[in-house]
């Protein structure tokens, strides 16, 4: 396995800096075909270049795609989605695929408001009955 650590601010940042840490982080699990990659925090326009990067190597090293679980993200703005709609396009140019393998509550809902949902491939969501305020881990399959 490989480990995105969360970036640390720089030491010489001052206290007027404002530069922060990084709140999303990413670990991948190679497979023969695809790529695993675990996401974990806030995915937000601070963020949301360096996440993609990393998505899109994994996506380049892998032979037929990459399945993105997103269970653990609590927080995800519109340039997120814009990254998976992005990473998604990239993947079919190459002949390959993304599937979200499951999805936090704050990523499904986001995903059903924008119609995100019927573009990409989902196969994990949270139901009505397993949704819970704190962007739980969806563990269910899609219908």
């Amino acid at each position: 396995m490989t480990s995105h650590p969360d970036c640390p601010p720089p030491a010489a940042a001052g206290p007027s800096s404002t530069l922060r840490p990084s709140l999303v982080s990413v670990v991948f699990e190679p497979g023969p075909h695809r790529v695993r990659a675990h996401v974990r925090g806030e995915i937000d326009m601070d963020d949301v270049d360096r996440l993609y990067k990393d998505l899109a190597a994994a996506l380049a090293a892998s032979r037929d795609g990459l399945d993105v679980d997103l269970s653990a993200v609590t927080f995800c703005d519109s340039s997120g989605l814009h990254n998976l709609l992005d990473l998604h396009r990239l993947a079919q140019e190459g002949g390959k695929s993304v599937v979200l393998t499951a999805l936090s509550n704050p990523v499904t809902r986001l995903m059903r408001m924008t119609g995100a949902d019927d573009v990409l491939t989902v196969h994990g969501r949270p139901t009505p009955r397993a949704a819970s305020a704190d962007g739980g881990p969806a563990q269910h399959d899609r219908e």
